[in-house]
C-alpha cells in the first residue's frame, strides 16, 4: 500500500482476507448439490418439490413424525409476507420455496458452513430477488420480507441476522456492507391506524457501510461511501462519504474524499 500522508493514514494494519480450500470430496459433493438445484430451477421443475427433495438431504430422510415431515415441504408452511395485502401472491408463491429452502438451511445441521452457505444464498438470490449482481455473500440468519423486490449489486455485503425488508423495494448498491442485528425498512405504519402502509423505497448507495444493531427507516436514501454507526437510527437521508451516528443520526465527520476514492487507490478494498 503507497505511503499516505497524515492526517489520512488509516487505524490499525491492513488485512486481507485468508483464501480457503475445501477438501476435494466435500468441494465436489458441495458443488453437486448446489448445481443439481440450479439445474432443476432452470428446467422449470415444481419448486416446491425442488424444495423438499433438498430439504430431506440436509435433514435426513422423513420419519415416522407426520408433522416435522410436512416442514420440509413450503406447500405446508405460511409466511408473514403472505397475510399482507400489498403481497403479489403469483411473485411470492413462484419464489415462496426458495425462501423456504434458504430459510431452512440455516436452521439446518449445514447452516453454519459458511462456504456452502455462500455459494448456496448466492444461487438462490439470482431466482429470488429482482436483481443480484455477482460475488453476493450472505451470512446464515438473514430475512426478507418479500424477497421479489430485492435490488442488490455487485459484491455486497450481509451479515447474521440482518432484516432487509423489502416491502416498498430496497437497494443496495455496490460494494455495500451490512452489518450484524441491522434493520433495514421500506415500509412504515400510520402512528393512528396502524393497518394504513406506506411504502416507500430505500436506497443503500454504493460502499456504504451500516455497522453493528443500526436501524434504517422507509424511503432513506445513503449517499456512496456514507456510513451509519452502531445502533444508529437513520431517519434522513445521507451525504455522500459522510459519518453518522445517534438516535436519531446525525452528521459527525466527513471521510477522505481521496482516500475513498477507489479509481486513485485501486489496490485497496474500500
Amino acid at each position: 500500500m503507497p505511503e499516505i500522508p497524515p492526517p489520512v493514514k488509516p487505524i490499525g494494519i491492513e488485512m486481507k482476507l485468508r483464501p480457503l480450500k475445501l477438501p476435494g470430496d466435500a468441494d465436489e459433493l458441495y458443488t453437486e448439490f448446489i448445481g443439481g438445484i440450479e439445474q432443476r430451477i432452470r428446467a422449470g421443475e415444481d419448486r416446491s418439490d425442488i424444495c423438499r427433495d433438498a430439504l430431506t438431504m440436509l435433514w435426513g430422510e422423513p420419519s415416522a413424525n407426520p408433522l416435522f415431515n410436512m416442514q420440509l415441504d413450503p406447500r405446508n408452511v405460511t409466511f408473514e409476507a403472505e397475510y399482507y395485502g400489498d403481497c403479489d401472491p403469483v411473485k411470492f408463491a413462484e419464489i415462496k420455496p426458495l425462501l423456504w429452502l434458504w430459510y431452512m438451511f440455516d436452521r439446518s445441521p449445514a447452516g453454519m458452513n459458511l462456504e456452502l452457505g455462500f455459494r448456496l444464498r448466492r444461487v438462490l438470490a439470482q431466482y429470488i430477488f429482482k436483481r443480484c449482481g455477482k460475488n453476493f455473500k450472505c451470512f446464515p440468519y438473514v430475512e426478507f420480507t418479500f424477497g421479489y423486490n430485492m435490488e442488490v449489486g455487485d459484491n455486497v455485503v450481509v451479515h447474521r441476522w440482518v432484516l432487509l425488508d423489502d416491502r416498498g423495494g430496497l437497494e443496495l448498491g455496490d460494494k455495500a456492507s451490512i452489518s450484524d442485528f441491522v434493520n433495514v425498512y421500506s415500509h412504515t405504519h400510520d402512528i393512528n391506524l396502524q393497518q394504513y402502509v406506506d411504502n416507500r423505497k430505500t436506497v443503500i448507495g454504493p460502499r456504504c457501510r451500516l455497522t453493528y444493531h443500526s436501524t434504517v427507516l422507509a424511503g432513506t436514501q445513503m449517499g456512496q461511501n456514507s456510513m451509519l454507526g452502531a445502533h444508529g437510527l437513520l431517519t434522513r437521508n445521507t451525504r455522500e462519504h459522510a459519518v453518522y451516528v445517534g438516535i436519531p443520526a446525525k452528521k459527525v465527520k466527513e471521510k477522505d474524499r481521496e482516500l475513498a476514492e477507489p479509481v486513485k487507490h485501486p489496490e485497496q478494498r474500500m
